[in-house]
């Protein structure tokens, strides 16, 4: 019997320690124990009033318009039967000051929109929106995006598309008038549950992004820990696939034929950031502009708290001459919990998760200007 105890205290004090080892080094890769200092090389505003946290941002650089993905996402989970519609709107790059103006139609009714992709036409532009409806299923919502006389965009909804691979979006980029590239950030869409917070925590690697043709969704890439931000070089022949919880960028050759993607072999295929890598822009030199988050269980502290502050970063990766540059970094006392750093003409568009804010900088920084 004291053998059994003995063992069975051995053990005990085996699994005790195996598991103080993870979580410290859970806790390191998480950044929990970082101190970050502040900087930016420029200067910045914030507008608040959008209609929730400002997940996902863009710019149509040919007309100056940014539009904004907003969703009150902490009523959502404090409501999920009723909240608050969410919307797209918009506001002038070069007069943000002016306010911002919700472009969205009545239709469809129960709209929470998420990471978005404007794809331009010979025809016209095309808004692919992720919608997370009430009932739980997962849509991507098309709308054709017109100006106005005013020079004001507006949108038209043309329709929905689903499929089963489809099951928990978070960021797209379309590539056609119908096609498009989307992440799955869990295998499930089962916010809040144990195998949810067990996909996160332990970096199972069990997410993939799913390429839809215009008829048929099939796996591109697999083996995923928390796809997320997904975007496409200008010629299309470059896709960029943000793991956040694994803190890198994985970089694809694309066939533009078919959508295939084939991963670049050794450290071109696989940038390593050590951050919670988020949505990633593209600007028209071709730059990668990447938010992260440097202490990801603030990020879940904030969702709770709107005054606990999440630190936000921004990252430029620039393929055309091989370098990596960190240009913002801040507390989360100014903004917090970036997803998205834009750029267009020098200036930069932050959104953010949870709050109903946006901040509009000026860069003053010689490695982006």
């Amino acid at each position: 019997m004291r053998r059994i105890l003995t063992v069975g205290l051995g053990l005990t004090f085996v699994v005790a320690i195996g598991f103080g080892v993870f979580f410290v080094r859970l806790m390191m890769d998480m950044g929990s124990f970082l101190e970050v200092e502040a900087h930016f090389d420029g200067t910045c505003e914030r507008y608040d009033g959008f209609a929730g946290g400002t997940e996902d941002v863009l710019i149509d650089r040919e007309t100056g318009w940014v539009f904004v993905s907003s969703d009150d996402r902490r009523a959502y989970a404090a409501d999920p039967i009723s909240p608050p519609r969410g919307a797209i709107e918009v506001f002038r790059l070069d007069n943000p000051q002016a306010g911002h103006i919700n472009i969205t139609p009545d239709v469809p009714h129960d709209f929470h929109p998420h990471g978005f992709s404007m794809y331009d036409d010979p025809t016209g532009k095309r808004l692919f929106v992720i919608n997370h409806p009430t009932n739980g299923t997962q849509l991507i919502e098309l709308f054709d995006v017109t100006y106005g006389a005013d020079g004001v965009p507006s949108l038209e909804y043309v329709g929905s598309i689903s499929d089963p691979l489809i099951v928990s979006p978070n960021d797209l980029v379309a590539t056609g008038l119908v096609s498009f590239y989307v992440g799955n950030d869990y295998s499930q869409r089962d916010a809040g549950s144990l195998r949810h917070t067990l996909e996160l925590f332990l970096r199972q690697n069990k997410t993939n992004l799913i390429y839809y043709d215009g008829n048929d969704a099939r796996v591109v890439a697999d083996g995923l820990t928390y796809a997320n931000g997904v975007n496409v070089s200008p010629d299309g022949e470059t896709l960029y696939l943000a793991e956040t919880t694994d803190g890198v960028i994985r970089i694809y050759d694309r066939d533009i034929a078919n959508g295939a993607l084939t991963q670049r072999e050794g450290p071109e295929g696989v940038l390593s950031f050590g951050t919670g890598v988020d949505n990633i822009d593209i600007d028209d030199q071709g730059r990668v502009w990447v938010a992260a988050h440097p202490k990801m269980f603030d990020v879940q502290s904030h969702m709770n708290d709107a005054d606990f502050p999440s630190p936000s970063q921004v990252l430029l990766i620039d393929p055309n001459d091989q370098t990596i540059a960190e240009v913002y970094m801040d507390t989360g006392e100014f903004i917090s919990a970036a997803a998205t750093a834009a750029f267009h003409d020098g200036r930069m568009v932050l959104g953010v998760i949870f709050n109903d804010q946006v901040a509009v900088c000026d860069v003053a920084d010689e490695r982006v200007n």
